[in-house]
C-alpha cells in the first residue's frame, strides 16, 4: 500500500507535468491523457527494477554527532510547561482567554523545545563528514504495532471510503469546481475561461489561475470512460482519495510515533472525525470534501510530504528526494495555495535541520516548494490580477477555525507544542520544533496582516494552518509513556497494559465528549440512504427537471440552493448565480453582475426584497433567461414573474417554473 500510495504521487506529479504543458499548447484532453502515458509507461519500468528505483544507498554519508552534556532538566520541564499553558489557553480563547496567553507560552517552549534537541545534537564536524557517537535513531514503528496497525489502517481507510459515498455535506465551492469537470467531460478542452455562468463567453474567474490540474483529469477520464464527470469524481475519485488519506495518516504515525503507533492512529482517525465543529476544520476537508484539489492536499499530500521529509532527512536517499519533488509538483496540480502552503512546510522542516548543522540535507530538502513556487510566480507573470477577495481572517481565528477550540482546540493545541516530546527522538522532533515555531511565529499579532498587506491571498491565509498536521499530533499523545511510570514501581503486567492503554483511552473519550461528528446536522451534514452526490436528492431531481426544461444553451433562474447544483449537471445549460462568492470574481461588465444580483434577490425567497418591474424585466431579456423558478410559497415572485408577461406556468417538482412569452 505504500507503494500505490507513492505511486499515486508520482503519477499525479506526471499528470501536472504533462496539464501545465497543455495549458501553453492547447491540444485535446484525449492528447493529454496519451501523452500522460509516456511517462507512466517510464515509472512503471523504474518501479519494476527495483535495484535502480529503490537504491537505498544515502547521496551522502550520514552526519555523526557526538552528545554535548545531558541537557538540563529544568529545560524540559519548562518546555512541556509552557506548552500545556499555550495549548489550553489558544483551545480557550474563543472563551475570553486573552490570545498573548497562547503565544507567549508558545515561543518559551518552542525555544527550550529548541535548546533541548540542538543541545543533544551538538556537531562533531561538516556534514558529511563521520563524527564520535551515534545520530538519533531513526525507522518506523516495530513490527508488533504494524501487525496490529496495519489490518486497522486498512479497515479504518475501507470505512472511511464507504461512509464518503453516503454523506452529504454541500459545499458552495463546487459550482466552481465540478463546473470544470463536467465541462471537460463535455467539450474534451481545458476550460481555459469561465464555464460557470457562461459558455466561455467571459475570462476565467479572477484569483482562480488554472494552475490546478486535478478537475481537469477528472473531466477527461469521465469522457474517456463516457460516463457523467459528477458521478465518476463522487463514486470513485472520493472513495480512493479517503483511502489513501487514512493511510497517508498511517504512514505518518508509524514514521514519528516512538511506540504504540496503532493507538495512536486510532485515536488520529477518531479525532477526523469527531471534529466537525467548523466547516474548515481538518474532520470537514477530509470525509466531507475529499473530491476536492485542497481537500486533497492537506489530508493526503501534507501528511506524505512529512513522510518523504523525515525520510529524507534519515536517509538521503535518490527515491526519497524524487519523491519529495513530485509530492511539491503534485501539490501545485491539487490547489493553486500550494504556492504558499508548501513553502511554509519546507521551512519547517529544512530550517531545524540547518541549525543542526545538516546544512545540504536541509536545502535539499527545499525541493519540495520549488515547482509550488514557480508555479505561483508564473501565474503573477501570466495573470493581470491575481487578488482573492473575501475576508480576513487573523492569527487567533485562523487557529480556531482550522484546529478548532474548547475541547478540541485544547487537545490540538497541546498535542502542537509537545509534540516535539510526543514524537520519536531524532528527524520528528526536529521537524516538530520547526512546525511548533512557525506556527507560533504566523499566530503572533500582526504577522498575517503583514501578509496579506503584502500579497494578494489575504482571505486564504487561514490556509497556512494546514502545516499543523493535528490528527497525527493529537495520535501521538496517545504514546505518553505512562508505562515507564509503571514499570518502575514494579506492577503486574496486566496492569502495565492498563497503563499503556490510558492515555489513548482518556483522548477518545475526550474527543467523544467534546468533539462533533463530521456527520452532524450540526456540521451542516445528513447521511444519505445510498450512496449519493454531494447535494439533497431532490434538489438534484428538481434541478435536473429544471435543465431539460431551459433548453439547449438555455439559462435558469432558481433559488441559489437550486443554481449552484447547474453546473455539476450541464456544461450547455447554465444558472444565473451559482456562486454570489465567485460572481463577484466574474471579469465582465458591471452590468452583467448587478443583473445577476437583481435577477437572484427576486427569486431568492417570499421575504427578499423584489426589483422594480422594468428593471427586472430588462435584466431577464439581457442575461437571456429561458425559465424561471420560484418556491411554490414565493407568492411576490411568482406575482413578479406574470407581471412581466411570464404567465406561462409549469410545477416541476420542489418548484414552479415560468416561461418567457411566446415570440
Amino acid at each position: 500500500m505504500d507503494g500505490v500510495g507513492d505511486g499515486a504521487v508520482l503519477l499525479f506529479a506526471a499528470w501536472t507535468l504533462v496539464y501545465h504543458l497543455g495549458l501553453l499548447l492547447r491540444p485535446p484532453t484525449a492528447v493529454l491523457l496519451a501523452a500522460w502515458l509516456v511517462p507512466a509507461a517510464v515509472l512503471a519500468v523504474l518501479v519494476a527494477r527495483r535495484g535502480l528505483w529503490r537504491d537505498g544507498r544515502p547521496l551522502w554519508p550520514d552526519r555523526r554527532v557526538r552528545a554535548a552534556g545531558a541537557p538540563p532538566r529544568a529545560l524540559a520541564a519548562v518546555a512541556v510547561a509552557a506548552g500545556l499553558a499555550a495549548g489550553t489557553c489558544a483551545g480557550l480563547h474563543p472563551s475570553g482567554v486573552p490570545w498573548w496567553c497562547a503565544w507567549a507560552p508558545g515561543l518559551v517552549s518552542v525555544a527550550a523545545s529548541a535548546a533541548w534537541l540542538l543541545r543533544r545534537r551538538a556537531p562533531s564536524g561538516p556534514e558529511g563528514e563521520p563524527g564520535d557517537g551515534a545520530d538519533e535513531p531513526s525507522g518506523e514503528a516495530d513490527e508488533r504495532d504494524l501487525r496490529w496497525g496495519t489490518p486497522l489502517a486498512l479497515l479504518t481507510g475501507a470505512g472511511f471510503a464507504v461512509a464518503s459515498l453516503f454523506i452529504v455535506n454541500t459545499d458552495a465551492d463546487d459550482a466552481y469546481f465540478v463546473s470544470r469537470s463536467v465541462a471537460t467531460a463535455a467539450t474534451g478542452r481545458i476550460p481555459l475561461r469561465d464555464v460557470m455562468f457562461t459558455s466561455g463567453k467571459t475570462d476565467a474567474i479572477a484569483g482562480e489561475p488554472p494552475v490546478a490540474s486535478i478537475e481537469v483529469l477528472v473531466g477527461a477520464l469521465a469522457r474517456m470512460l463516457g460516463v457523467p464527470a459528477s458521478s465518476f469524481l463522487w463514486y470513485a475519485v472520493l472513495p480512493a482519495a479517503t483511502f489513501l488519506a487514512i493511510w497517508s495518516l498511517w504512514r505518518l504515525i508509524r514514521a514519528w510515533a516512538p511506540r504504540h503507533a496503532a493507538a495512536c492512529f486510532a485515536v488520529g482517525a477518531l479525532y477526523l472525525l469527531w471534529s466537525g465543529e467548523d466547516r474548515a476544520s481538518l474532520g470537514s476537508f477530509h470525509l466531507l470534501r475529499m473530491w476536492q484539489g485542497k481537500a486533497v492536499l492537506v489530508s493526503a499530500l501534507i501528511p506524505l510530504m512529512y513522510v518523504y521529509l523525515t525520510r529524507w532527512a534519515e536517509r538521503r536517499s535518490r527515491q526519497d528526494l524524487a519523491l519529495l519533488a513530485a509530492a511539491g509538483i503534485a501539490a501545485a496540480g491539487l490547489t493553486s495555495s500550494s504556492a504558499f502552503v508548501v513553502p511554509l512546510i519546507a521551512a519547517a522542516a529544512a530550517v531545524p535541520l540547518i541549525a543542526a548543522g545538516r546544512v545540504a540535507t536541509g536545502l535539499a530538502a527545499c525541493v519540495v516548494a520549488a515547482y509550488p513556487i514557480a508555479a505561483g510566480l508564473g501565474v503573477m507573470m501570466m495573470e493581470s490580477d491575481t487578488t482573492i477577495h473575501g475576508s480576513f481572517h487573523d492569527g487567533p481565528v485562523s487557529f480556531q477555525w482550522v484546529l478548532l477550540h474548547s475541547t478540541l482546540g485544547v487537545l490540538g493545541g497541546c498535542a502542537l507544542w509537545l509534540s516535539p516530546w510526543t514524537a520519536r527522538r531524532g528527524v520528528p522532533a526536529l521537524i516538530l520544533t520547526g512546525v511548533a515555531a512557525l506556527l507560533t511565529l504566523l499566530v503572533l499579532p500582526g504577522v498575517l496582516e503583514g501578509i496579506r498587506d503584502a500579497t494578494d491571498v489575504g482571505q486564504v491565509l487561514w490556509r497556512t494552518m494546514w502545516i499543523v498536521p493535528a490528527p497525527a499530533l493529537v495520535g501521538l499523545l496517545a504514546a505518553v509513556p505512562v508505562t515507564a511510570l509503571v514499570r518502575d514501581a514494579g506492577r503486574a503486567g496486566a496492569v502495565r497494559l492498563l497503563a499503556a492503554a490510558a492515555p489513548a483511552a482518556a483522548l477518545a473519550v475526550a474527543l467523544v465528549a467534546g468533539g462533533t461528528p463530521v456527520w452532524s446536522e450540526k456540521n451542516g451534514s445528513y447521511v444519505a440512504s445510498r450512496p449519493s452526490w454531494k447535494a439533497p436528492a431532490e434538489q438534484i431531481g428538481t434541478t435536473r427537471a429544471v435543465v431539460r426544461a431551459a433548453g439547449p444553451d438555455g439559462v435558469a433562474l432558481m433559488p441559489i440552493a437550486f443554481m449552484r447544483i447547474v453546473p455539476m449537471l450541464s456544461a450547455d445549460v447554465h444558472a444565473v448565480s451559482p456562486n454570489h462568492h465567485y460572481l463577484s470574481l466574474v471579469p465582465a461588465p458591471p452590468e452583467f453582475i448587478e443583473d445577476r444580483r437583481l435577477l437572484n434577490a427576486a427569486v431568492r425567497g417570499p421575504r427578499s426584497r423584489k426589483p422594480g418591474l422594468e428593471e427586472f424585466r430588462r435584466a431577464l431579456g439581457r442575461v437571456g433567461v429561458t425559465v424561471a423558478c420560484t418556491l411554490p410559497w414565493d407568492r411576490r415572485g411568482i406575482a413578479l414573474l406574470d407581471a412581466a408577461g411570464w404567465t406561462e406556468r409549469k410545477r416541476i417538482r420542489m418548484l414552479v417554473c415560468s416561461f418567457p412569452p411566446k415570440g
